[in-house]
């Protein structure tokens, strides 16, 4: 069983000190060091190594108790609560989806299709959002654990691995879960997923076949979906003898800050700016794309007269731009649907719940006016 260590403390500027208490307990479970059923420190040893009063513990307790996160039985102990998939009050069904965020390039579709599947049989959809946090992912499942959830389809953050226990406790307590876009190591469940090496060699191919012979990738950040990307151009292109200079791939530093996404775009027109630069892009996503876009366009260059750009999206082409932009898709749609059958089949029995199975989703090219032969 997990202890709170005597050097652990908690933000007690954030509110009332009962708030920061409870807060700081279910951190500590959202970690792991906690499993349902555990007994919870004692009062008394909370008092001493948390650095509060008796009474505020008991607060902290009070509302961790009508929230169902913990048992307390007297005489013995307080415990952490054991949570069942589903209530027996509960008449309708109740599924998550849980994305990094809901407005980049594919998560829109996938959550319509998500809830497409919910709602034809009159079933609850509930969406969250990481924001890549893993931490935040583990707060979300503990949550979800407590409303009774009767399934889960997951997009795992990009940045860092998902912890094999968070899942684990939706497992246990028979909850199914599916990974979308990305599989989850350490666990068999699931997963609905594209070769993402494979989109690398189809853009590839694309802009090798309209004579491009300098092509540059353009990526949010580096983590595993842009490395898979590169290693797939890099394949296409060898193939066709030609080598990926390093130079000619752009996707660090990985930062949401101003700074250092000013300094890849300017790395991005230093490139452009060259002697041999790049006659064609392939970018990590739409979003990607229609940023080299408005990038090329303020540098006085003309898309796809001197530089050709393919991105990477769902096949629904929702702006005027995307409609316009040659992309490699998915459908994402489609993908949210069955992520959404994948979960009401296991709950039928007709799935097994640990099952490692991976759908491939397919490729296929949305051919918009931004890929044209090199004009040098």
């Amino acid at each position: 069983m997990g202890r709170i260590k005597e050097s652990g403390s908690f933000d007690d500027s954030i509110g009332l000190k009962w708030q920061a208490v409870k807060k700081f307990v279910l951190s500590e479970v959202a970690m792991g060091k906690y499993t349902q059923g555990d007994v919870l420190p004692s009062e008394s040893y909370l008092c001493q190594h948390v650095g509060v009063s008796r009474n505020t513990i008991r607060q902290a307790f009070d509302e961790l108790e009508k929230e169902g996160y913990i048992n307390r039985v007297q005489g013995k102990g307080t415990f952490l609560a054991k949570f069942h998939s589903g209530k027996a009050a509960q008449k309708t069904q109740m599924f998550a989806l849980i994305i990094p965020d809901i407005v980049r390039t594919l998560y829109p579709s996938l959550v319509q299709g998500f809830d497409h599947e919910q709602s034809i049989r009159s079933y609850q959809t509930v969406i969250c959002q990481t924001y890549n946090d893993v931490n935040k992912q583990g707060n979300i499942i503990l949550q979800l654990l407590n409303r009774g959830i009767d399934g889960l389809a997951i997009v795992p953050p990009t940045m860092l691995s998902t912890p094999v226990f968070q899942i684990e406790q939706l497992i246990n307590a028979n909850i199914p879960v599916v990974a979308c876009h990305r599989s989850i190591a350490g666990i068999n469940i699931p997963t609905l997923t594209w070769d993402r090496e494979g989109v690398g060699k189809l853009a590839g191919k694309i802009l090798l076949e309209q004579g491009h012979r300098r092509i540059a990738y353009f990526g949010v950040s580096k983590y595993s979906v842009t490395e898979a990307h590169v290693k797939g151009l890099k394949a296409v292109l060898n193939d066709a003898g030609i080598s990926l200079q390093e130079n000619l791939i752009i996707y660090e530093p990985a930062s949401d800050t101003e700074e250092l996404e000013n300094k890849k775009i300017s790395m991005f027109i230093d490139l452009l700016g060259t002697k041999e630069r790049p006659t064609a892009v392939f970018c990590n996503d739409d979003t990607e794309a229609e940023r080299v876009y408005w990038i090329a366009n303020k540098i006085g260059m003309k898309v796809p007269q001197d530089l050709s750009i393919i991105g990477f999206g769902n096949n629904h082409r929702d702006t005027i731009f995307r409609k316009n932009l040659t992309s490699v898709v998915v459908d994402e749609y489609s993908l949210g649907k069955k992520a959404a059958l994948i979960l009401h089949e296991t709950r039928a029995g007709k799935l097994l719940m640990h099952n490692d199975q991976t759908f491939m989703i397919d490729l296929n090219i949305h051919v918009g006016t931004t890929v044209s032969r090199p004009n040098c």
